[in-house]
Order: structure tokens, then sequence, then C-alpha cells
């Protein structure tokens, strides 16, 4: 084990520069808001016979444990996939809401007309590692990381037509290298790394750019890891959502992660509707992950 040197100031890493961003706020984004925002839709997909060489969020496990094949987490994803991706689509596209897909691997090779679907109807694909079963850390070895995320880059790229140049990890995980392999196959910026909430460049070369979700506000965060009650999250979601359009720092981002299989089964999509309903989305400047890159980086 590797002590930290006590005279070092700052992060214990060389991934970004520390800075507070409260006291250094950023230009408007375009429109004159002071906040882009946009909803990251998690389309992930569990493989039914574990693979016991990977470590998988703990949260997907059923209620008596872990058994392989696991009949019930994949069918609650499988539902996600089939009904409640459209669910949750049709409701904030109406209501003017941009819309982005954390889409697994898995997902565009085992059903790549859904993902061709989710482009056509202007979502932007985001790449999501393989699979909800593969969660990605230091213990998975550079060489087997480097080849996930290259197979689900490249499955998308298949199901598109177009190679993804945006990466959200599976379920926060990520490695020593995960920063450098995103550089080097080809993405600009991670929809990852909680820790602010404006963007900022990321990684040893500073190349990738990060845009902060709201995980605290995490339909899996707090519906399933926390127990809350869908009322009651959603609770907290209209009290973020009107403390951000009033209070939100200038240059800021509002990324709001919802699972498919969570919040687009129908008890849980009652109380996110009347929530959204309520709110008026063109309080922020609506744009996708590659949009707010684009001007970020012009005015960067």
């Amino acid at each position: 084990m590797t002590l930290r040197d006590p005279t070092h100031i700052g992060p214990d890493h060389s991934w970004y520069e520390h800075r507070r961003s409260a006291l250094s706020a950023g230009s408007n984004w375009p429109e004159g808001h002071r906040s882009a925002a946009f909803i990251l839709i998690r389309v992930h997909a569990l493989e039914i016979n574990t693979p016991q060489d990977f470590t998988r969020d703990p949260r997907w496990r059923i209620d008596f444990g872990n058994y392989s094949p696991e009949y019930r987490s994949y069918s609650l994803m499988e539902y996600g996939n089939r009904i409640g991706v459209f669910r949750l689509l049709d409701f904030l596209q109406s209501l003017g809401w941009k819309v982005a897909a954390a889409v697994n691997g898995l997902v565009a090779q085992e059903n790549p007309w859904l993902v061709r679907d989710l482009d056509r109807r202007g979502v932007e694909i985001v790449a999501s590692g393989w699979s909800a079963s593969r969660m990605l850390s230091s213990a998975v070895s550079p060489e087997i990381e480097t080849a996930l995320i290259r197979r689900s880059r490249d499955a998308i790229a298949e199901a598109t037509g177009t190679v993804p140049r945006t990466y959200s990890s599976q379920d926060y995980g990520y490695s020593m290298n995960t920063p450098s392999i995103l550089s080097s196959l080809g993405f600009s910026t991670a929809v990852d790394w909680p820790n602010d909430e404006v963007p900022f460049l990321f990684g040893e070369d500073r190349k990738l750019l990060i845009i902060p979700p709201a995980a605290e506000l995490d339909d899996a965060q707090m519906v399933v890891g926390r127990r809350l009650q869908s009322p009651r999250w959603c609770g907290h979601l209209a009290e973020a959502l009107s403390y951000w359009k009033d209070q939100a720092l200038t240059g800021s981002v509002l990324v709001l992660p919802l699972h498919a299989w969570i919040s687009g089964a129908p008890h849980r999509f009652t109380n996110l509707k009347q929530t959204l309903t309520t709110f008026d989305a063109q309080s922020f400047w609506q744009a996708t992950p590659l949009e707010i890159e684009a001007v970020w980086r012009k005015k960067h």
C-alpha cells in the first residue's frame, strides 16, 4: 500500500484539476440559459447466466441471493427495453426534454432495431459498457476493459452506422485505466463523475470532457439502493428541479439519470409523470451531450 504524501495539495490523482466551481462560474449557455439539461435513459441488459469472473452491482440481486440463471432481474431489464424505454421517451419528448440513451453493447447486439429506433427519434446513443453483469473496476485487466468498451462501441456503430463519441459507465464503475482507454478509443466526452455541476476536462491528457450527472437523483440510487418509495423520490426530484431552475451556477448542467426498467414501470412512472408535468423543461437549455460538448469546447 502506498501512503499519500502528507505535503501534497489537491486530489490524490492527476485526472482533473482541483477547483471551486461555485467561485468561478462559467458563461451562459445558448438562449441565455444559466444551465443546460438532458435526461439520460439507461438501457441496460443482464446476461442470463452470470459470468463468474466479473462483478455486478449488488443491488441487482434478487431477495434471496444470487443465482444463475437469474430470471427475475434479467426479465426486469428486458421489460425496460421492451416497454419502459418507450413509455419514458414518448412522455419526455412530449414535454420538450432532450434525451440521451446509455446503451449496453449487449443491447445493441441483441436488439439493433431498438437502438436504431432511438437514433431515429433524435436520441443521442451513448456507449455504456457491455452489460449490467460486467461492471468495470481495477479488478479487471486493462486488456479486458479495453476489449469490452471497444466491443460496446462497435456494436452500437454496427446498429446505427455512427460511432458513438460519448460514454457513460455501467453503475458508475471505473478503473484507474478507464480515462486513457476512453481517449484511445475515440471518446471525447463522458457522462460520469458526479463531483461537480459544470463540465470539466478529465484524464491524464485532459482530452475527455466530463458532463457530471445528478447521481443522487438517479432512480437506481434512490429507489433501488435507498429503497425510497416513488412519491418520496419524486418529491426530492421536484425540490431539486425547482432549486436548480432558480439557483443554478452559470454554465452548469443538469443530467437526470433514469433506468428504463425502473422509472418505466407504471407504478413509478405515474409519480414521475406528475412531477415532470408541473415543471417547464424550457427553464434549461435542452441539449444532448455532444451539443453541450460542442458549445463548451468553443468557449474554452
